[in-house]
């Protein structure tokens, strides 16, 4: 069930550089969403964006009744997300979701490996949660042009996961690119399962890396979209589905993946 509601902001912070953390309450009736699911914002009605702006959930939040709301990571690049920095606590915003499939988790799942870039880290801080509650061994993959684009992981490492660090310009962690990391750990570790989340040149990289190695993979999808529902077909990509030759990141996605048996760049299919 789709929520659409206006509920309150619990808080909203700056968190480093252009990054901010906003939580808000839910009612009742919001189903409890999954890792990768994200939800669809209104911008305040004075700030002349009609579009509602898509956001990862980051986290849940949770009070003695149980699920009380959730939080979302994330970085001003523009007009939108500089209007949702300007919310300030018991600010009414409206919300719609969860929206989209999310990353599946299988029982077998014994072992894995959480790689993102940038903001991608946003959906993966939940999926890590929930991987941990499952009993999976998690190793975790940062990347980011510098410093202040590597996030949370002061709380990854409170979790018990000591995350690696890659940095473009080598300001913090590793000098390199998180998908250096990503192929230097399994030539001599293996794992059940790779998820990813960050900028498309990452995860191409990641894909060519799963092929590679043989290694089951999620991918998050990035995508610019209006509606979060599938009736806009602002976020529309080629597929490899005969049946279906486009998909759609907002429903048939954001999270797909890889298949391993084309040799094609960069394929994708919808989850089984």
């Amino acid at each position: 069930m789709i929520y659409q509601h206006k509920v309150k902001v619990a808080r909203n912070t700056h968190v480093q550089g252009s990054y901010y953390q906003m939580a808000v309450k839910w009612g009742n009736d919001f189903n409890k969403p999954i890792p990768g699911q994200f939800v669809m914002i209104r911008m305040p009605e004075n700030s002349a964006l009609l579009l509602r702006r898509p956001f990862s959930i980051h986290c849940l939040g949770v009070n003695t009744q149980g699920y009380c709301g959730f939080e979302l990571l994330y970085k001003v690049v523009g007009k939108g997300t500089h209007a949702l920095s300007q919310y300030v606590s018991n600010q009414w915003i409206d919300i719609l979701g969860p929206l989209g499939n999310g990353f599946k988790i299988k029982d077998t799942t014994k072992s894995a490996i959480l790689i993102s870039g940038g903001i991608g880290v946003a959906p993966m801080f939940f999926l890590l949660s929930e991987l941990l509650n499952n009993g999976t061994q998690c190793h975790v993959i940062n990347g980011g042009r510098t410093k202040e684009d590597i996030l949370r992981t002061v709380v990854f490492k409170i979790m018990g996961v000591h995350p690696h660090i890659y940095t473009d310009d080598g300001s913090v962690g590793t000098k390199g690119l998180a998908t250096d990391g990503l192929e230097a750990y399994l030539q001599t570790q293996v794992a059940d399962q790779i998820y990813a989340c960050g900028p498309v040149p990452m995860l191409d990289k990641v894909t060519e890396i799963a092929k590679k190695f043989r290694i089951p993979c999620q991918l998050s999808l990035e995508s610019h979209m209006a509606c979060g529902m599938g009736a806009c077909l602002g976020c529309a990509m080629p597929s490899n589905d005969f049946s279906k030759p486009y998909y759609h990141v907002c429903v048939d996605g954001p999270v797909f993946d890889v298949d391993l048996e084309s040799n094609a760049a960069g394929c994708i299919q919808k989850l089984a």
